[in-house]
């Protein structure tokens, strides 16, 4: 469920939330600030009933199922505004917001100094044995994303961390590969997006 804080109220208020729900709440909760707006997450009912009793004056509740002019949700719009996909040897650019680099294999050529990565998530990246059988064959594409997605179930706490660097603003995935089209960046936001 999403919260939406009143204007004018800022981050202490958020403490207040934050504490009070680490210590009374049942499960997960985050904060998000999108064009201006601060919103709080909560991920379990008994949360929810929480913030709309002991903050109803500061918050209000958000229709997650409200959607925008091509109908998608506006949670999941904010989402995929937020995961970007760039290539390691482009520049990198003040929007990037946090920059992760997702393949298993530093990008040949590329110097560390210059490529401005935050976060190196090597874990969830292809295996070497499905990198291999795929070669980047568009043929294969579907099939990969297949395996590619089971592989990453085994990645869990990696995959919710990365979650939560895209809650907290823009997230850049960078890779590698030459075919824009058909990488394990592509496939792992088309995961991200679509398990949330």
């Amino acid at each position: 469920m999403k919260f939406l804080l009143h204007q004018g109220l800022g981050y202490s208020t958020v403490h207040q939330i934050g504490d009070y729900l680490r210590s009374h709440g049942a499960g997960r909760h985050w904060i998000e600030r999108y064009r201006g707006d601060i919103f709080v997450f909560v991920s379990d009912a008994a949360d929810e009933a929480i913030l709309r009793t002991e903050f109803s004056g500061r918050l209000d509740a958000v229709d997650d199922t409200e959607t925008d002019r091509t109908g998608r949700r506006m949670s999941e719009k904010i989402f995929h505004e937020r995961v970007k996909l760039k290539r390691a040897y482009e520049s990198p650019a003040a929007d990037d917001g946090t920059r992760v680099l997702v393949d298993r294999l530093w990008p040949r050529g590329v110097k560390k100094t210059e490529a401005s990565i935050d976060n190196w998530m090597k874990e969830l990246a292809p295996s070497a044995e499905l990198r291999q059988w795929f070669g980047h064959d568009p043929a294969r594409w579907e099939e990969f994303r297949r395996r590619y997605a089971a592989e990453i179930h085994e990645h869990r706490d990696e995959l919710d961390r990365l979650r939560d660097l895209i809650r907290q603003g823009a997230v850049t995935l960078v890779y590698s590969a030459h075919d824009e089209a058909h990488n394990d960046a592509v496939a792992l936001r088309e995961i991200l997006l679509r398990r949330r």
